[in-house]
């Protein structure tokens, strides 16, 4: 990860109905870290806390939701993904 990244994407998804698969939810698009994250546990600490407060800000219920960190192209594709998890809002 030499270059200088402006922005990374969190793909989140929901969990839905009694058979807990994960539906489209949202795309949040973030101010990269600072410096990047060296290690997957380091961009999961990151993607946590960044959904936490987006979360918290826009109301988000609570619920189980399924995530990747994402470098895209301007087209929107993901041309790289750093971590993948899974994050629980108790709000």
């Amino acid at each position: 990860m030499g270059e200088r990244m402006d922005v990374v994407w969190l793909d989140v998804r929901m969990r839905a109905g009694l058979r807990g698969h994960f539906h489209p939810f949202t795309d949040v698009m973030c101010d990269a870290p600072d410096p990047l994250p060296a290690e997957p546990a380091g961009w999961q600490d990151w993607a946590t806390a960044y959904l936490d407060a987006v979360a918290a800000k826009d109301g988000w219920q609570p619920g189980r939701y399924s995530y990747s960190v994402e470098r895209r192209d301007e087209g929107g594709h993901a041309l790289e993904t750093y971590v993948r998890g899974q994050w629980d809002c108790l709000r």
